[in-house]
């Protein structure tokens, strides 16, 4: 059976590192500029470049826009309760040590018997019913 060690420090880290990774999702947002020498656009903006286009692009552009921010957000909402989710593991780790370190201290020990251990007396009625 292996030991289940979790370091409370460790568990810090890593829900600071996981809330960092929401806090940049969250900031996300889209632009024209996505970092791809400004040739990205947002479906709005290319909404107008559908030349010959027998219906309005616009609605159609802005569902997509706003899915996605949807998306996003939902996203970066999921990742913060999971970074709460590694802090509530701080918590029940921290408490069920302290609770467990407790009961351990508090324990009452078994009685120890007094006297050589190895060398005893048998009951010779005990040693005849032995067949």
């Amino acid at each position: 059976m292996s030991d289940l060690v979790v370091d409370p420090s460790a568990l810090d880290t890593a829900a600071t590192d996981v809330s960092n990774c929401a806090s940049r999702l969250m900031a996300l947002e889209l632009t024209s500029y996505a970092g791809l020498e400004g040739t990205s656009s947002t479906f709005g903006e290319l909404a107008g470049n559908f030349k010959g286009a027998t219906a309005d692009m616009a609605v159609v552009a802005a569902t997509a826009d706003e899915r996605i921010a949807t998306a996003l957000a939902n996203l970066s909402g999921a990742v913060a309760a999971f970074s709460e989710l590694v802090v509530d593991a701080k918590h029940t780790t921290v408490e069920t040590d302290t609770k467990s370190a407790g009961e351990i201290s508090a324990a009452t020990p078994y009685p120890s018997r007094d006297g050589d251990q190895k060398q005893h007396v048998v009951p010779l009625e005990i040693l005849l019913s032995v067949q």
